[in-house]
């Protein structure tokens, strides 16, 4: 029998998850060399989905969204992007899709001569799931602006899961997670509390406080990834509201 008291015990920040803000990852990166390719895999894998679901609705092709994609984060690691990023204008978010919309727009010369061997690093690096937000967006007639939202909203959302897991890890709970992990996505269906509690071997009453006290850690931590992405703290709710409306759309 698993005892009740479900104790989460958070591991130490993790650089790859941007246990920094956005902005001082981008900010260290300036001042130092040796750690822009680490600040690239990290934009990628925390980003390329927004980025790809963007280009999609754009029009671009799977294969070409996932060029286009490369492209653009290695020429943000080729030119000034690190160089310029001012946390006084606000959410990265919007920063890096303005950014973005550069580079479409005005930079595909630059990115090609980039990729031709123009200097480039580039990080081998594709987000398997990142067709389901484009099908997301496509049923739902989200524009190119709105896919990036949707997928951004729900890229903070699996980082914060993510993290989620490693603390239930890390507390010798992984079979917990597993069992709620469904139960934390979509509200329980009938029964769902009951085959918890047979798979955990543990009481339906006891399952429901597991699931409580998850949903409020996946709360904290889906606070925590949103304020990483503001330069003011003071707008991580407001900025929580806003993607918690692009989810319902």
């Amino acid at each position: 029998m698993i005892d009740t008291g479900l104790q989460i015990a958070p591991p130490a920040p993790s650089r790859g998850e941007f246990a920094q803000t956005q902005w001082s990852t981008v900010r260290d990166a300036r001042t130092d060399h040796a750690r822009r390719r680490e600040a690239l895999e990290a934009l990628c894998r925390t980003y390329w989905r927004p980025v790809y679901s963007y280009l999609r609705r754009r029009g671009h092709s799977p294969a070409d969204a996932e060029d286009t994609t490369q492209e653009f984060f290695a020429h943000l690691l080729a030119g000034d992007f690190f160089d310029r990023p001012d946390p006084a204008r606000g959410r990265f978010r919007g920063y890096l899709v303005g950014a973005l919309r550069q580079f479409v727009g005005h930079a595909r010369a630059t990115a090609g001569a980039l990729k031709r061997g123009g200097g480039a690093t580039f990080v081998d690096w594709a987000e398997p799931d990142a067709e389901r937000d484009c099908a997301a967006a496509d049923r739902a007639q989200l524009d190119p602006s709105e896919a990036y939202e949707l997928s951004w909203a729900v890229t903070l959302l699996g980082v914060a899961m993510r993290r989620l897991e490693a603390e239930l890890r890390a507390a010798g709970r992984a079979a917990a997670f597993t069992a709620l992990r469904p139960m934390l996505h979509s509200p329980p269906a009938p029964g769902d509390y009951e085959r918890a509690a047979i798979t955990l071997d543990t009481s339906r009453a006891t399952v429901a406080v597991w699931l409580h006290r998850l949903t409020c850690r996946l709360a904290e931590l889906v606070k925590l990834e949103v304020t990483a992405t503001l330069a003011d703290p003071a707008e991580a709710d407001a900025e929580l509201r806003h993607l918690l409306a692009v989810l319902r759309r």
